[in-house]
């Protein structure tokens, strides 16, 4: 309780959900990179004390800082409590509980997809226990595959969900678990009946995923009319849309922020956590906000996932947009009434790898949506018209 409420003094380093990951892993002793030791990105000198919180700010650890490499500081750490996990409390044991199980000749793997028939055909032909490792990467991904792990797995498997995040150590992680060697198959797409309708269930095809059609490009380009458009085509489609347009956003989801660098930052990430998780869900979304800044662009990419990201950039050249501006803010800008305007005195930065670029002079705006639906359909993203009919 005195190293919860000392915590609350120090400055706060809110660690992403992959270092999450790690840091369990340390706790639990299956996997000490160095020992005694956590390393995160942060920007803090030596000898300072950071209160290390989960992303929900839940506070974990005090992390005194006695290295600084670049980015990262290490140091010793005084924990408060090991991260917490609701769900599948009997798969959670944690490594010495796995290690108990699988005695001197278990071998391992981890999974991070459903059990095919290749996989599950080498752990029953192997003589002796098989510790499987089900990655958890944190946002509900990992129910429908624990799932079909449960229905599919043979008698000498001993299942056991754990943190996971790209780039870990499988072979240390494992042996921490217990196994003295990997398990190696190679993988297939067939899969047992049992596991095939789990999949079927919860992972729709391709044309009935979620979907986030971006649009960005300078004030007055015309990202609303398109993405307007897009929507009604969509509708006519048969997928239920949730329009997210800048101005409305910043009524109601973002009200009280300004223009500053960081507020803008602030509410492009805002738009992006909403449409991520309407995506999780199947759902299709579209938005249209100025969001200059790449950097941020690609963070809300990352949020939603590649695959289903569609990036539109209505590359309006200024001075058409100045010309289409009816709420007259580039003059005021260029009177020096309104500061930080985006293509006055604030930079737009294009777009480096846009998935789609519309120019909007000779073209109407229902051509240009025309090109966002073509776009979808080649991306299999939405079912082929004559599909449909």
């Amino acid at each position: 309780m005195q190293s919860k409420a000392r915590a609350a003094q120090l400055a706060p380093l809110q660690i992403s959900a992959a270092d999450l990951a790690r840091f369990e892993l340390l706790v639990t002793g299956a996997w000490v990179p160095v020992p005694g030791e956590f390393s995160v990105r942060a920007d803090a000198p030596l000898g300072a004390e950071l209160a290390v919180r989960d992303p929900n700010n839940v506070p974990l650890a005090i992390l005194l800082v006695t290295r600084v490499e670049g980015d990262t500081v290490s140091g010793p750490f005084e924990l408060i409590e090991a991260p917490r996990h609701p769900d599948f409390e009997s798969l959670r044991a944690g490594p010495a509980h796995m290690r108990a199980l699988a005695g001197d000749n278990a071998a391992g793997l981890v999974s991070t997809g459903y059990p095919d028939v290749a996989t599950l055909a080498a752990i029953r032909e192997y003589a002796g226990p098989v510790t499987v490792l089900i990655g958890d990467a944190g946002r509900g991904d990992h129910y429908a595959r624990v799932r079909a792990w449960r229905s599919a797995a043979p008698a000498n498997a001993h299942l056991a969900l754990v943190p996971w995040a790209e780039g870990f150590d499988t072979a240390a992680i494992l042996r921490g678990y217990g196994a003295a060697k990997e398990l190696t198959a190679t993988p297939s797409n067939e899969y047992p009946a049992e596991v095939a309708g789990i999949i079927a269930e919860t992972t729709p095809p391709r044309p009935k995923q979620g979907v986030c059609i971006w649009f960005t490009g300078l004030p007055s380009a015309g990202k609303s009319t398109i993405a307007e458009q897009v929507a009604i085509l969509l509708e006519e489609r048969g997928r239920r849309i949730t329009l997210l347009d800048g101005d409305v956003v910043r009524t109601h989801l973002s009200k009280g922020l300004g223009f500053s660098r960081e507020d803008r930052d602030t509410n492009i990430r805002r738009i992006g956590y909403v449409a991520a998780e309407i995506v999780r869900h199947h759902g299709a979304v579209i938005t249209a906000a100025v969001s200059p800044y790449e950097k941020t662009r690609e963070d809300v990419r990352k949020m939603v996932g590649e695959a289903n990201f569609v990036l539109v950039y209505v590359a309006t050249p200024q001075e058409v947009c100045e010309e289409r501006d009816v709420k007259g803010f580039y003059g005021k800008a260029r009177a020096g009434q309104l500061q930080g305007f985006t293509g006055v005195d604030d930079p737009y930065e294009e777009p480096a790898n846009p998935s789609l670029v519309l120019g909007t002079t000779g073209v109407t705006p229902r051509e240009n949506a025309a090109k966002v639906i073509e776009h979808l359909e080649r991306e299999g993203l939405l079912m082929l018209e004559s599909a449909v009919a």
